[in-house]
């Protein structure tokens, strides 16, 4: 993949039927080998103008009329000559023309290869290439607004920041020691410690958003939880407003786990309806409870299902202590028939009625509340991807022991090894000192016509 001489090909818009298809090439030798065929010269093109011509087949015989642009070096997505052919969307007519242009002299490209060769030629820098991953499989607007932030050099410019403000530490503390009668006196040695601790603060703030950014990118897992016959199925289906569970009066009717994908206030979310919870001989019924053990567990947050019409069991009790109060929304339900009479130690209780779709609205704001737990929102600058998280928690880590060397007064000479170290863990998160490994890993989930 790493091969930048070959010129490649690729189908870049989704396979199926449709209006038009796009056919891309990238490479230096791009428009001569799309020039042997087109029925009109390319040579002289003017760039990213678009020409109507018909694409040969290797008989001269004409295939299919086309719109075609050219994008030349360097002004181009990924740095290279780029051509791209506007067929019909036909399956079969546009597997025909890229066919053409891989007979003509191109190879096919692998799974992002355009937008890795963008990377290597410097259009645009590691987080831009992962951003355009994430704006085409954003599931809600916020995704889609930090996938855009992120593509416009958001990220990237804090990073750099935070690089610039080491550099100018390291170079104060250099001097120094280049210099010796330019030695730091007490006030600038104050000073370098509260540039220091400042951009920690800035650093480690910004390494907590993953949690937050996890969710907007990826979506959170809703499970919902009880024993049997408290109404779980009937929740729901009360949430997604379509009868997907089903429900009857007879105990222990979902033996299974049900999932399916809903949108709540603009959030992705998946929910999962699972097996009462209670002692039974039954084998079928025990691996179901035993399932949704295991769900509730992995899920991101919990909705308990209790009756109100009824009192809550030891068993129950047993299993409630086993549930994280930081994830788990207790829901009475049935409150159509009463009140509930007894209480729960959790800080997040709702009352509603399946049946009647009474409270939702509630139960959709805490499930909000909790799906934000440190309220960033689509206006601040927050990491969505676990390899950013972990380079930048390297590069606090080598800046932590910098401050406390600093203060405890160690020779500056130690001191900007472990600074360096920092930079180099920024570094990673745009893409220096990163090895073909991870390059190959990071660009082997991107579709292989971006």
């Amino acid at each position: 993949m790493i091969n930048q001489k070959d010129t490649i090909a690729a189908i870049s818009s989704p396979i199926g039927e449709g209006a038009i298809s796009i056919v891309r090439l990238s490479g230096k030798d791009s428009i001569s080998i799309v020039n042997k065929k087109f029925s009109k010269d390319l040579t002289n093109f003017k760039d990213k103008t678009a020409y109507i011509g018909k694409i040969l087949d290797s008989k001269k015989n004409i295939l299919d009329e086309v719109v075609l642009t050219i994008f030349r070096s360097p002004n181009s997505f990924t740095g290279e000559d780029i051509v791209e052919i506007a067929c019909h969307g036909g399956l079969l007519i546009t597997k025909r023309v890229f066919e053409e242009v891989l007979n003509a002299g191109s190879r096919p490209a692998g799974p992002g290869e355009f937008t890795m060769r963008a990377f290597l030629n410097k259009k645009i820098d590691l987080t831009q290439a992962e951003a355009i991953q994430d704006l085409i499989s954003a599931k809600n607007n916020f995704a889609l607004k930090a996938a855009s932030n992120q593509l416009q050099g958001d990220l990237s410019n804090e990073i750099r920041k935070f690089q610039k403000k080491l550099i100018d530490i390291t170079a104060t503390m250099e001097v120094s020691l280049d210099f010796p009668e330019e030695q730091i006196d007490v006030t600038e040695a104050k000073s370098l410690i509260e540039q220091m601790t400042n951009l920690l603060n800035s650093m480690q703030k910004l390494s907590k958003t993953f949690e937050d950014g996890k969710i907007i990118k990826d979506g959170v897992s809703i499970c919902i939880v009880g024993s049997v016959n408290v109404g779980k199925s009937s929740l729901m289906n009360a949430i997604l407003k379509k009868d997907r569970a089903i429900v009857t009066d007879i105990s222990g009717t979902t033996r299974d786990v049900l999932k399916e994908d809903i949108k709540l206030n603009e959030m992705f979310y998946e929910l999962i309806d699972t097996a009462g919870i209670r002692k039974t001989t039954c084998l079928i019924e025990k691996e179901g409870v035993k399932r949704s053990k295991t769900e509730e567990k992995n899920a991101d947050i919990t909705l308990l299902v209790l009756d109100a019409s009824k009192k809550i069991s030891k068993d129950d009790l047993a299993f409630i202590e086993s549930l994280s109060p930081k994830k788990t929304i207790a829901v009475w339900n049935k409150i159509d028939i009463t009140e509930p009479k007894e209480k729960v130690d959790f800080e997040n209780v709702i009352k509603i009625s399946a049946k009647k779709k009474i409270g939702l609205e509630n139960l959709y704001k805490t499930i909000e509340k909790l799906t934000f737990k440190s309220k960033i929102f689509k206006d601040e600058i927050f990491i969505t991807k676990k390899r950013h998280q972990l380079a930048l928690d390297e590069a606090i880590s080598y800046l932590k022991k910098a401050l406390k060397d600093l203060k405890k007064d160690i020779s500056y000479e130690f001191i900007t090894i472990d600074i360096k170290s920092s930079l180099k863990g920024l570094s990673k998160i745009i893409g220096f000192d990163i090895t073909e490994d991870i390059l190959s890993s990071i660009f082997s989930n991107f579709c292989i016509g971006k």
